[in-house]
């Protein structure tokens, strides 16, 4: 449940109001934005867009969520980062008026931790007594006793922080030593709000372009948004970090076995084309517990949750589940939510189950026939740009070896002509003597942006290079490669140094030869020379480049592109064309969308259209509807309607942004990779004149719909194919639902848990379908005026 931090800002609202208030003072918390505005970067508030939104005397916790996440998020910055300082805002109003005898770091970390566990529909809100419950439990047990909390502890059904701190207070911390209240405390904090999954120590290495690092030992943290890594378990000098996204991909390798290394329990993470690394744990044993967690947080990403969040939104749904039993009510909206997390729970056992059966077998990435830029949030991109920009000094959107020279010496970097040029040469990847920005963009997040350990093995191969290269020719021949490695290597075998050299070259070797000679055929004679170099350090101006670099980077701002870009397209901006009687009939926009420089890009990366809102179908909104799935396998359940509804929805012809709205797409060219659970098979089915009245109606028991764990290919291969229905719940409980007509040939892709019908197709369609899961198909039933229920047919508007 991302954004559960944010009930720490009704309790900091209800402690400005006072306790006799029973609603949201609107005035109070606009004070409260508008302050945390001031004091955090990541946070953006606008009074227009708050009155706006919050029109109503009261504002529901989950309108201002959402609000949260579309209007106060300054653009380019994390959700949870917004969410994170929003509750330490809160903190700091709330935290003089805290009662307790623990020190107040303690006192913090157990707010933290019962901010995820209040329930978000109370004001002020409240731990209910299950949660409160559960939670006393794990400090119990995390201080080994073997006590449990009963009904004596708890006076009432909920409780707000304080009451719950007493409670803690009295009932577990009571003569127990502070040493361990602080470990205690620190390990649950660790788990459910920092959500640390796993520590240890590890090798790794590194590629990054066509080049790996040597295997180092390194400390890992791994959470569910990112590996870090440090030098040792202390934490206090990070040498870098893997960020998972949805397209991260994992796979399990054989023991590397190298001259210097045998390494047991190595697999393989990949953002590709962005980043690849390999690590290797202790035995076969702790990297399957590895695989295990990655695999799961990769999951999570995907649905946007963490592991700590999915197990809370379960626990909730739970008690939700049986408080509404002990009270005699019902909830709609739980228990669609419960259905819909069943699905997805099965769903993800069959992943498991798949994927960890004997050995990992996650889809690879295709070898890219060209390297590509790494995907970056907007601000980080347009920062960038603005530092080529200002390299750029003529403009015309390339960097020659007189710019980057220059460049170089603004930096404050006394570079030799010949250093300059190695520098320039290896941003100058494709050899033109120019750098387009699409290549200074690669370098700067290769060996700047993402890991300082690969900028300082670059470093040493630059120095080793130069050192070689003794008649500065910009390249080594056979007599400097062998006599640098022999002055550096007495141990060396002159067999290898020679197999090494006439591996990649009979002739001269570039410094990119010698970077792939060093990583390949050669890391038997090199390993020993790097090694030694980067432990000895170097003080080559080389070594403050890629830091010189970042602080460029860290200075510009990411408004100084918008001013570059105004000031270069003025003419466009201001264009204006008038008719005969002087009006204006043409005219320039508000301000230039993109500059694009040259370089080799996708026509979607050409498509500027991430400014303008996403597009959503015309859908109909159907309100109080009840999915009742059938607990007999092969049997249809029903979906109930209300009275109100029609029958009707609307139609639309698609399109990949239209059928994104569900959760679609039409496969193309462009589509990413999909991981299939499960055995599937593709079949031409021709449904005749009368499918929907002699099939559907009169022998299947009527039209509904339905959701599956298995995934779809629907390709019509007639014109007139009539409707692909689909349709999805809102978080609010609401039902939408679409008719889209695909036009001929064009392949929609419906992923596992899609809600659709094909009950209304025409024609030849290609399908691929599944039959190793079951069916959750619906009948669908429509409440009428007197209470009797009619099963019935959608009409098309």
């Amino acid at each position: 449940m991302p954004g559960e931090q944010l009930t720490s800002v009704w309790q900091a609202i209800y402690n400005q109001d006072g306790p006799d208030s029973v609603t949201i003072n609107k005035e109070i918390l606009k004070w409260f934005l508008s302050k945390a505005s001031s004091r955090y970067e990541s946070i953006q508030f606008s009074e227009r867009k708050f009155f706006k939104t919050f029109s109503e005397a009261t504002i529901k916790f989950s309108d201002f969520k959402e609000f949260v996440k579309k209007n106060i998020r300054e653009p380019g910055v994390a959700f949870s980062k917004t969410c994170s300082d929003l509750e330490e805002m809160s903190w700091s109003i709330l935290k003089s008026g805290m009662k307790s005898k623990l020190e107040t770091g303690d006192v913090y970390k157990l707010w933290c931790i019962t901010n995820r566990l209040m329930d978000e529909d109370t004001y002020p809100p409240v731990i209910f007594r299950e949660d409160a419950s559960w939670l006393l439990d794990k400090i119990l047990s995390n201080l080994g006793h073997n006590l449990k909390s009963s009904d004596d502890v708890f006076s009432k059904d909920k409780f707000t922080f304080q009451e719950m701190l007493f409670i803690i207070e009295d009932f577990a911390l009571s003569n127990t030593s502070q040493q361990q209240i602080n470990t205690c405390i620190d390990g649950l904090y660790m788990w459910l709000v920092v959500e640390v999954m796993r520590k240890g120590k590890v090798y790794k290495r590194t590629k990054k372009q066509a080049n790996w690092t040597n295997w180092v030992k390194r400390w890992c943290v791994l959470t569910p948004q990112c590996l870090r890594y440090y030098s040792s378990d202390n934490d206090s000098n990070q040498k870098g970090e893997f960020t998972f996204i949805k397209h991260t991909k994992i796979e399990s390798l054989e023991m590397y076995s190298g001259f210097m290394k045998n390494l047991k329990g190595r697999f393989r993470l990949a953002n590709v084309p962005m980043l690849e690394m390999e690590i290797a744990v202790d035995d076969e044993t702790v990297k399957r517990a590895w695989l295990s967690d990655l695999e799961e947080i990769v999951q999570c990403v995907r649905d946007k949750t963490t592991p700590v969040q999915k197990l809370l939104k379960e626990r909730h749904l739970k008690n939700v589940e049986k408080r509404n039993k002990k009270n005699g009510t019902t909830n709609q909206v739980e228990d669609i939510d419960s259905a819909l997390t069943k699905t997805k729970l099965r769903a993800d056992a069959q992943t498991k189950k798949h994927v960890f059966n004997t050995s990992i077998e996650i889809v690879e990435p295709e070898k890219e026939t060209q390297q590509k830029s790494p995907s970056l949030e907007k601000e980080s991109t347009e920062k960038i740009k603005a530092m080529f920009m200002k390299i750029d000094t003529n403009g015309n959107g390339q960097l020659d070896k007189n710019e980057f020279a220059d460049f170089l010496q603004g930096l404050g970097l006394n570079m030799s002509e010949k250093e300059s040029n190695l520098v320039f040469n290896s941003v100058d990847t494709n050899k033109s003597e120019q750098i387009c920005f699409e290549e200074f963009q690669i370098y700067f997040c290769n060996h700047v942006m993402n890991e300082t350990e690969t900028a300082e093995c670059v470093n040493v191969m630059r120095k080793a290079f130069l050192e070689a290269d003794r008649d500065g020719s910009g390249t080594l021949n056979f007599r400097e490669f062998t006599e640098y490695v022999w002055e550096k290597n007495r141990n060396a075998n002159m067999s290898k140094i020679l197999k090494s050299f006439s591996n990649v070259s009979t002739d001269e070797i570039s410094f990119e030869d010698f970077e792939k000679l060093v990583a390949g055929s050669g890391a038997e004679v090199f390993a020993p020379i790097l090694e030694e170099e980067i432990e000895q350090g170097t003080d080559s101006s080389l070594d403050d480049f890629q830091g010189r670099l970042q602080k460029v980077y860290d200075d510009t701002e990411a408004n100084e592109l918008t001013t570059y870009i105004r000031q270069r397209w003025n003419k466009f901006a201001s264009f204006r064309r008038a008719g005969k009687t002087g009006s204006v009939v043409m005219s320039g926009g508000h301000g230039m969308v993109a500059d694009i420089v040259p370089g080799q890009y996708s026509l979607i990366d050409l498509a500027c259209f991430s400014d303008l809102p996403p597009l959503e179908p015309k859908h109909k909104v159907v309100k109080n509807t009840q999915w009742l799935s059938s607990t007999i396998s092969g049997k249809s359940g029903k979906i109930i309607f209300p009275p109100e509804f029609d029958k009707q929805i609307p139609t639309e012809q698609a399109t990949s942004e239209l059928l994104r709205y569900y959760g679609c797409s039409f496969a193309d060219s462009q589509q990413e990779q999909i991981s299939l659970l499960f055995r599937h098979g593709i079949q031409d089915f021709t449904y005749e004149n009368g499918y929907l009245e002699k099939y559907v109606t009169a022998t299947n028991g009527g039209a509904g719909i339905e959701k599956h764990d298995f995934s779809h290919l629907d390709c019509p291969l007639s014109k007139d194919s009539g409707f692909f229905i689909l349709a999805k719940y809102v978080e609010n409980g609401d039902f939408h639902i679409t008719a889209f007509q695909l036009p001929v040939r064009h392949t929609l892709y419906c992923p596992g848990g899609v809600i659709h019908c094909n009950d209304y197709l025409k024609g030849t369609w290609r399908t691929m379908l599944s039959d190793e899961t079951d069916i959750d198909h619906v009948h669908l039933t429509h409440i009428l005026e007197e209470g009797h229920e009619e099963k019935f047919r959608f009409e098309f508007a």
